[in-house]
């Protein structure tokens, strides 16, 4: 990987802004400090500011023209108007509304400004090498310490407590994350480390991925690496890969009839996989097509009435901004898609990496969470969306 000069301030924006959060979540419980807000609320607004100074620094009027910014501006402008209008005409319960101030800022403060942030970004000038590096450092450290948390406090069976305020979900693509960056390093033999610390890395992953209980983090790790394995065009490792996932399914199977259960993930995933429980989603998704299908071109109301969502993101923007919005949210992919073949390119293996995770979080936002609820999915967008805006600019591919 070559490694490029890069622009400090943007370099340690990209990492704060990814991966920070994961840190400062691991603050609260080991300090017995009840509430974590006291820790990740000043954060998210040091990423807010520290994201108007990104977009100041690269702000070029010429940017305005990009289609990708545009789509993305319009979008969040029109969910804006259509959350309001919504808040406005249709029921809501008490309780949501005491705090849909949260969500305003919530929208402003960590989705669009900082998105903004990373499309705007000259991506020529980031040394990705030191990205990784870091963001493999920070989950080996913290998912560690993570580990030896839970060990030593009391459990029963694989169900270890963990440092994180976050959500399981959220906990378990930590995971996720960190297995996936230990086999890409693995894969395109970057040995900043020795390759004893990329193995550590990638079964911690999967532990963590386990202890989390959440299905959607297995999911998402087996379409990436499908995704990585492909990109050696190779048909063995296709077929190591199928035939090891097969046989995962197989064992979970086996735990299923010989009547165990003890491990609440493989109960769940088995659950999942062999009677299609989906965790009452069901009826969220057939509610948010009803509505869809009242409202088919602007969308009906933005949530529903407790504030809920229909956790799948293509439901979601249907149910709340019917087709014009759904397009417009996609449009901002349009020069992603018209480059699609950069990320299907092993040379290009900075490209790559960000594709992976980009791939990661939109299986996350397929399952669970709402259109502003994880940052991660918007700023891996939102990076893929740069690298090729920069791309466009330099007429380069070079530093992808």
């Amino acid at each position: 990987m070559e490694s490029l000069k890069s622009d400090k301030i943007e370099l340690w924006y990209f990492i704060l802004a990814t991966v920070g959060y994961f840190v400062i979540s691991g603050v609260a419980i080991p300090l017995k400090i009840e509430n974590s807000r006291l820790f990740s609320i000043p954060f998210r607004f040091f990423i807010f500011f520290f994201s108007l100074i990104i977009i100041i620094r690269n702000f070029k009027f010429e940017k305005l023209k990009n289609i990708s910014i545009l789509a993305f501006i319009a979008f969040w402008f029109f969910y804006i108007l259509k959350l309001n209008y919504s808040l406005q005409n249709d029921f809501y319960t008490d309780t949501f509304l005491s705090r849909v101030d949260e969500v305003h800022i919530r929208i402003l403060a960590i989705v669009v400004f900082p998105s903004l942030a990373f499309m705007m970004i000259d991506y020529s000038k980031i040394n990705f090498e030191a990205v990784l590096k870091a963001y493999f450092s920070i989950l080996l450290v913290m998912l560690s310490l993570n580990l030896l948390y839970g060990l030593l406090m009391p459990y029963q069976n694989f169900e270890l407590k963990f440092i994180f305020s976050m959500y399981y979900i959220s906990y378990g693509h930590l995971g996720t994350l960190l297995a996936i960056i230990s086999f890409y390093f693995l894969f395109f033999k970057i040995n900043f480390l020795s390759k004893y610390f990329y193995y550590y890395g990638f079964f911690l992953g999967i532990l963590t991925i386990i202890v989390g209980t959440a299905r959607s983090p297995f999911l998402a790790l087996a379409v990436v690496l499908l995704y990585l394995i492909m990109l050696n065009k190779k048909l063995k490792p296709i077929l190591i890969f199928l035939g090891i996932l097969f046989g995962i399914i197989l064992l979970f199977y086996l735990y299923n009839m010989l009547g165990f259960t003890q491990i609440t993930f493989i109960n769940r995933t088995n659950n999942w996989i062999f009677f299609g429980d989906t965790s009452v989603r069901t009826p969220l998704f057939k509610k948010a097509i009803e509505i869809f299908k009242d409202h088919p071109f602007l969308g009906g109301r933005v949530l529903f009435e407790d504030g809920f969502y229909p956790h799948n993101i293509f439901l979601e923007l249907l149910m709340a901004t019917g087709l014009i919005g759904i397009i417009l949210y996609f449009l901002k992919f349009f020069y992603v898609i018209k480059n699609l073949k950069i990320f299907f390119n092993p040379v290009h293996v900075n490209a790559n990496i960000f594709f992976m995770l980009f791939i990661q979080y939109f299986v996350l936002v397929l399952t669970s969470y709402s259109l502003f609820g994880v940052s991660e999915f918007l700023y891996f967008s939102a990076i893929i969306i740069g690298m090729v805006n920069t791309a466009k600019e330099k007429n380069s591919y070079l530093f992808l």
